[in-house]
């Protein structure tokens, strides 16, 4: 039986791991997702050509900018996701042992939505830091500069631009969590065994890899446009005018940039997370 914060544990331990190891992944896809073809920005031929540029002006370290606020953000995201759907399904009253799809799917997208309340401007100043370019003078030295100086230039909307989207992104992770507790709990009943059985991890493997492809392919175009509305380079006026701009400057293609790199790192983001928040909850 997990404990009430087993699932917040978990979730803190699953997010810490999978951000250590899958940062850079997801640094070069903010990069390839914010280039909207500016001539002020530099020139990657393709994933390998832009780290090879990143480390030979700054280093390995060039790929973990943006570093401190992920580390905070992913496992606090993770954690609270993780927690309050929890709660909310045990107050929801819906048994265990029967599952259902589009009630998961709904409290994921009520969890998803409570932790982007609290974890915005952390996304904000990450993606910040990650789009200071190589050959550019530093408009943020760090962490603790970047969220100073965008409450003093921007205020509090500063740390909320990219929320609308971030909201609909929570049916990405809503989706995931949706299918991935869904393959978890056909598997039991195959097996005839209880619900919150613990199963074996190349089982966690598979189900994980299985809800993060899916999820990211329904909804990337949501990271995006999120990305760009919180990149200093940029000045779209919002949400519409973003998309209005990015159809028609790059076409349809222009809202999946990125993708790639974002299979890549979400796959083995998904499997860590999840294997470790499993058997994290488990020792709790």
């Amino acid at each position: 039986m997990t404990s009430d914060y087993g699932h917040l544990i978990g979730g803190l331990a699953g997010g810490i791991t999978s951000t250590l190891v899958c940062h850079p992944l997801d640094f070069l896809r903010i990069r390839y997702s914010a280039d909207e073809g500016s001539s002020t920005r530099p020139r990657y031929r393709n994933y390998w050509h832009a780290a090879k540029l990143i480390v030979r002006a700054e280093g390995i370290r060039g790929l973990y900018q943006g570093l401190t606020p992920s580390i905070i953000a992913s496992p606090l995201s993770w954690g609270l996701y993780f927690h309050i759907y929890h709660q909310l399904h045990d107050y929801s009253g819906m048994s265990k042992q029967d599952p259902r799809f589009i009630v998961n799917l709904g409290l994921g997208c009520v969890s998803g939505a409570i932790v982007m309340a609290f974890t915005n401007p952390l996304w904000v100043v990450k993606t910040r830091l990650c789009l200071q370019y190589e050959y550019q003078i530093k408009r943020y030295n760090g962490f603790g500069d970047c969220f100073l100086k965008i409450w003093k230039t921007e205020g509090i909307a500063g740390y909320y631009k990219g929320f609308v989207p971030g909201l609909i992104g929570t049916v990405n992770g809503s989706i995931q969590f949706a299918i991935y507790n869904f393959l978890k709990d056909q598997r039991t009943q195959y097996l005839n065994i209880p619900n919150d059985t613990q199963l074996g991890p190349e089982w966690y493997l598979l189900f994980s890899s299985i809800s993060k492809v899916l999820s990211t392919v329904l909804t990337f175009p949501y990271q995006v446009v999120r990305t760009r509305l919180q990149d200093h380079n940029t000045n779209y006026r919002g949400l519409i005018h973003c998309c209005q701009s990015t159809f028609k400057l790059e076409g349809i293609k222009g809202f999946y940039k990125g993708m790639v790199m974002a299979t890549v790192k979400q796959l083995p983001t998904a499997v860590i997370t999840y294997t470790v928040y499993e058997y994290a909850k488990k020792i709790l």
